[in-house]
């Protein structure tokens, strides 16, 4: 069961919601917010199947707003984040070449330090940035990088595995990438002009989630969230798990842990056990343990990519 720790101020300066809801300025904070239409996952899960790539859009903050369900993950990836534990080295390099898209405010298209190419976009309504799409896991070579074999076989497991997980990637070459990308581009401005990204009211989900960006820093049980939305427990429980797809519990647990790495981004001075307890653990031994456990890899493995960040492919 998850700890709900000492209290401590939220990050001042906040625009989104937890979960990369972006809240439009011209309303009132908490009331309004940006959301995403239920047809945009169809019309996304329909691309990743037909491209065989997974699809993700990010928030502003870094945060996973919708991924492909259809492709949720390559073979491939899930192998190198879970043998080699580099689940942090992705997270890095996914956020630094999202600041490079940001930067150049055009698609950004990559080789990830394992192998598989990658794409990103910025997306924007009314040239208001709110956040990136990503497109990704694909091959443009066709030989697995030998600094990726290395790694793999230094840790003795049986290299041919990994070989075979990485020719199930789908293979484009520069054309067809060209064309892909385009579609792809295409259709994130389709769902931005059709308004399936729009503003409205929020629903339970929502609320709830708003609702524990304010509080993460102290006890969230869910009795306090129904009654802050003005809705039963089991209402908002089956609601999360609906919406969502996962336990109200395990919201919380995943929503500490994105504003643990978001403080830490901000400030990489700061150390483990302070951005823990600003996020409600004070005990940074068991933070470190569920940290771990949902991210693959101990939370001083990304606080050091991130004070290192000058150098994306470094451990």
């Amino acid at each position: 069961m998850e700890k709900n720790r000492g209290e401590a101020a939220a990050p001042p300066g906040n625009t989104l919601s937890p979960g990369g809801w972006p809240i439009d300025p011209r309303f009132p904070p908490g009331r309004l917010g940006l959301f995403f239409d239920g047809e945009v996952q169809r019309l996304i899960d329909s691309f990743a199947f037909c491209f065989k790539v997974k699809i993700t859009v990010f928030s502003a903050r870094m945060e996973e707003m919708i991924v492909g369900l259809q492709n949720p993950g390559s073979c491939f990836c899930r192998l190198i984040q879970r043998k080699l534990r580099f689940r942090y080295r992705c997270c890095r390099q996914d956020m630094l070449m999202c600041q490079r898209c940001l930067h150049k405010d055009n698609p950004v298209i990559y080789q990830c330090y394992a192998g598989p190419s990658e794409a990103i976009l910025p997306i924007k309504i009314e040239g208001k940035f709110i956040g990136y799409g990503m497109m990704g896991q694909f091959r443009t070579c066709r030989e697995l990088p030998e600094e990726t074999l290395r790694a793999w076989t230094k840790a003795a497991l049986p290299p041919e595995t990994l070989r075979k997980a990485y020719g199930e990637l789908p293979l484009f070459d520069k054309p067809a990438l060209d064309n892909i990308l385009t579609l792809f581009s295409m259709l994130i401005a389709f769902v931005v002009t059709r308004e399936y990204v729009r503003i409205r009211r929020p629903g339970v989900a929502e609320q709830v989630i708003h609702w524990l960006d304010g509080h993460i820093a102290g006890p969230v049980p869910l009795d306090a969230a129904a009654a802050a939305v003005g809705r039963s427990r089991s209402t908002v429980s089956h609601t999360i798990k609906r919406r969502l797809g996962l336990s109200y519990q395990r919201l919380c647990i995943l929503k500490r842990i994105q504003r643990f790495e978001s403080i830490v981004a901000a400030d990489p001075a700061v150390s483990i056990q302070e951005a823990a307890a600003m996020v409600g653990y004070d005990d940074p031994l068991y933070f470190s343990r569920i940290y771990k456990k949902v991210r693959l890899a101990a939370p001083s493995s990304y606080v050091n990519s991130i004070r290192n960040r000058g150098s994306p492919l470094s451990p």
